[in-house]
């Protein structure tokens, strides 16, 4: 079969390659021609994607690529493809957290300086990838630093904690045993568990049984067996703690003589998990009585404490997912507006206007939300300060979320009066307020008074009692030990890149997708589907907390040789170009950013748009896919922001919505995904203005092999898997070129 040289070409950009002598051996490198000669024959006369760019027309765009960096510093393909074809590479998962920070804390950046520097040396450009995200975090780092922190006490006051207690006087049973020459045990008229042989076993251990058939310990933690026994005459018991792979044994034995007499025995737990207590005493002749079998350990006395329940109290940052507002003007329960000069003091203060004449005493409400049901029996404490314009009377009632009403008596109704008073109270939840699932909220009814009022509220306290040998950090003492994480992981980011690495996803996948109608929340820990293994800095730092990489990013980049003119930082994110909600994405995304520059301080010098779309066999699907990506790249226009397409790579489904594999893939398919690829391509350049045209980075430089974890089998690169040119290399290319 004829042979043609690799990328069809693009080796006799001998200056470009020069460079790379070291890393890859051009001289015989060669791929087999596809089958299909004639049909991809066109694809021979392309030359490198980057040439394509008219740099006059579009100084200021780089084409960009996404790589794996351990690939790229081989000097194999990967390399070879990148350099001569682009203007700027993306390692995908070399430069993020979990992939630097160790499980102690300890930082690794031996892979990042040696793709940065291989990069640069080949004339790239490198996009940083991400600075800030909730994926590939070192979660056990991470919750280890914002672990409960231990109860100051006295320590040598200990108080004894049961594990296990088998007391044959309140109808313990003995569990499985061989009883060797005895006709087993019976539990005598004392209350007693009694034994007796008459003749000795050949083997001690002939005679066993567990005396506690199962209880919890933890390997490594020290404890105490306790036994109240006595025999006929003195004698021995031997056994262990744990289960038949082995456990803690009782090395000497427990002796024991003729009167009632506790003995203890101190063992470390060799078993994680479930134990039993086996004893073994075949070579005893006479009776043996036990009363009872304990197992404790020691640890310090558990302490009293109060856990807060909700977030920014003091109502001087902007969270206010625990306060909503009912308001005959604006309906409800809706978040509650900060409005500042409104709280005690002049401070941040809550403030909601009830009318004249309402229907019912709930027309107006005030609600106030806990991070966590309510149960019986749970005492709680609430304070607050409150005062009205007019005197008036309240009621109080328990919800479980805003507006789920429970039960008519809170136990927290006020007298409001022109003067700011404070309300302080604890109380213990009991069954009518809780409800039959839970409460998690009390509710004030303010129109009470039949007259318009505004009624004000400030310096919101609300917790619960716990009792334990740790406590909780407070939330601010959280945010302020991950805002030093943060600043410790980007410094020493930037001192790793040199200020080489000048542009940067700096959060990465903020929004959820909802609620749908009006602006997305953040992505929480509260609604992910694995929340165990991703970690949420916006749950710690507040809805704000883009300004924190965002300023560390500009402070330390200059401190370690970057120009701070240079630095350019990114919110990237996906499904901005959707179809389904009419971009509603993306427009709350340029809300969130309003809301992240507002303080004058923080400057966003980008989006990101990931773009991992694909062709819809369904014209009526594919027409809405187009207009959504034009209606996308309006909106980024309009927002005055660099726009970089992040990660664009592109699959194709049937008309079904079903995804094609490559396997089963057409030459007309094919075609339609390129036409696609110029498609996305020619708009941007079309619809951004210059001066925005930041760049666009192809994600995926092959299609996706089977087994892979992204996309996988899918047809989503500008190459093959074999790196021959697709058609998509080539309307990719027309894009480029606007040809």
């Amino acid at each position: 079969m004829k042979r043609y040289n690799y990328l069809i070409g693009a080796l006799a950009l001998a200056p470009v390659m020069a460079g790379c002598a070291d890393y890859f051996d051009t001289n015989n490198y060669t791929v087999e021609k596809p089958a299909e000669t004639a049909q991809y024959e066109y694809l021979k006369a392309y030359q490198p994607l980057k040439t394509y760019v008219d740099r006059a027309a579009h100084p200021g765009f780089l084409l960009g690529t996404g790589v794996n960096a351990e690939e790229y510093l081989k000097g194999s393909a990967v390399f070879l493809l990148t350099n001569s074809n682009f203007d700027q590479v993306t390692t995908g998962n070399a430069m993020k957290y979990a992939s630097v920070v160790a499980d102690d804390g300890t930082m690794n950046f031996g892979t990042v300086r040696d793709f940065v520097g291989a990069a640069t040396e080949a004339g790239l450009e490198v996009y940083g990838h991400t600075l800030c995200w909730h994926e590939q975090q070192n979660v056990k780092w991470l919750n280890s630093l914002i672990a409960d922190k231990t109860v100051e006490i006295d320590p040598n006051e200990k108080i004894e904690v049961e594990d296990a207690v088998a007391d044959f006087t309140q109808g313990a049973q003995c569990g499985w045993g061989q009883f060797g020459n005895s006709s087993g045990p019976i539990i005598n008229s004392d209350g007693y568990f009694e034994l007796t042989q008459d003749t000795p076993t050949a083997n001690f251990w002939e005679l066993q049984y567990q005396i506690i058939g199962s209880v919890g310990l933890k390997a490594g933690q020290q404890y105490t067996l306790k036994v109240m026994v006595k025999g006929s005459r003195e004698g021995k018991i031997r056994g262990k703690v744990g289960d038949w792979s082995g456990g803690a044994e009782f090395g000497n034995g427990i002796s024991f003589g003729t009167d009632w007499e506790e003995k203890t025995l101190n063992f470390t737990a060799a078993v994680d998990g479930n134990n039993f207590v086996l004893f073994q005493h075949g070579d005893f002749v006479g009776t043996i009585q036990i009363q009872y079998v304990k197992i404790i350990h020691e640890e310090a006395p558990a302490v009293g404490y109060f856990e807060s329940l909700i977030s920014n109290g003091n109502l001087e940052g902007d969270e206010v997912a625990n306060f909503y507002v009912t308001q005959p003007s604006t309906g409800g329960p809706n978040p509650a507006v900060l409005t500042p000069g409104a709280g005690a003091d002049g401070s941040r203060g809550i403030v909601i206007e009830s009318h004249d004449n309402p229907t019912n005493s709930w027309d107006t409400q005030f609600f106030l939300k806990s991070n966590v049901k309510l149960n019986e029996g749970d005492k709680i404490h609430v304070s607050f300060k409150y005062r009205a314009d007019k005197s008036a009377a309240s009621e109080s009632q328990t919800h479980g979320d805003p507006g789920s009403y429970i039960h008519w008596d809170g136990g927290l109704s006020l007298d409001f009066t022109p003067d700011w008073q404070t309300l302080d109270k604890t109380l213990t939840i009991d069954a009518s307020k809780a409800g039959s699932d839970g409460m998690q909220t009390f509710a004030w009814n303010l129109n009470v008074l039949t007259e318009a009022n505004k009624y004000y509220f400030d310096d919101i306290v609300f917790e619960i009692e716990r009792t334990g040998n740790t406590i909780p950090l407070t939330p601010e003492e959280k945010a302020e030990i991950l805002t030093a994480e943060m600043e410790r992981w980007v410094k020493a980011m930037m001192k790793a890149t040199e200020g080489k690495v000048k542009a940067w996803d700096v959060v990465n996948e903020p929004l959820s997708g909802g609620p749908r109608g009006q602006r997305y929340d953040l992505q929480h820990a509260a609604t992910s589907d694995n929340p165990a293994n991703k970690f949420y800095w916006q749950d710690y730092l507040g809805d704000n907390y883009v300004r924190v990489p965002i300023k560390f990013a500009r402070q330390y980049f200059a401190e370690n040789g970057g120009n701070p003119d240079d630095l350019k930082l990114f919110i990237n994110d996906y499904n901005l170009e959707s179809d389904w909600d009419d971009n509603q994405k993306l427009k709350s995304l340029l809300q969130w950013i309003e809301q992240w520059e507002s303080d004058g301080v923080t400057k966003i010098d980008g989006i990101g748009s990931q773009m991992h779309v694909s062709y819809s066999l369904n014209p009526t699907t594919q027409k809405s896919k187009e207009e959504h990506i034009v209606k996308m790249y309006q909106l980024l226009a309009s927002s005055g922001k660099l726009v970089r397409i992040t990660e664009l790579d592109m699959g194709i489904t049937d008309e079904n919505g079903n995804a094609i594999k490559t396997a089963d893939l057409t030459f007309e398919q094919k075609m339609k995904m390129s036409d696609y690829f110029k498609f996305i391509v020619e708009k941007y350049f079309e619809i951004i203005p210059v001066s925005q045209q930041y760049g666009i980075c192809a994600w995926a430089q092959t299609d996706s092999p089977e087994g892979s974890g992204w996309r996988a089998g899918e047809p989503i690169g500008l190459w093959d898997l074999n790196y021959s040119r697709k058609p998509a290399y080539g309307g990719f290319a027309d894009g480029l070129s606007g040809k």
